[in-house]
């Protein structure tokens, strides 16, 4: 395996980002190094912001993956619960009532907490279909 280094000068940004990478195209390495939020996000709502799957403390390779399938299936319904949250203009049950500051993620995992805890009437969704724009519900 070869490792490259890429120096990334973007107009955004002050001075260069130095990547290595083990793939061969710079392009294709800055390409993937820009959805690092996204990749970050869902690791930190797997781990410390939200299911805490770190603290399972789990070796067995076979058990590690029905955990982390299990918690990715429970990540697809908090994201779909966020979503259902915005478009019924829930989320000041649970969020700031001028705008909204917590991920999909967030907001799905928070309804279902206030649901519970308040003893709400809900029913769990695993698909949500959009009629309308996001932008527009607020």
């Amino acid at each position: 395996m070869s490792l490259n280094l890429v120096g990334w000068w973007s107009s955004r940004y002050d001075g260069p980002l130095y990547l290595v990478t083990s793939l061969d195209n710079g392009y294709r390495a800055c390409k993937y190094y820009r959805r690092r939020f996204q990749i970050e996000t869902f690791f930190s709502n797997q781990k410390s912001r939200g299911f805490h799957l770190h603290k399972s403390h789990l070796s067995d390779p076979v058990r590690l993956s029905r955990l982390l399938l299990a918690a990715c299936l429970a990540y697809l319904w908090m994201v779909c619960q966020g979503l259902l949250v915005i478009a019924e203009k829930k989320f000041g049950l649970i969020d700031r009532t001028d705008r909204i500051d917590k991920s999909l993620f967030r907001l799905g995992l928070d309804w279902i907490h206030y649901s519970l805890k308040s003893k709400l009437d809900f029913t769990p969704i695993f698909r949500f279909q959009l009629t309308y724009p996001l932008a527009h519900v607020r």
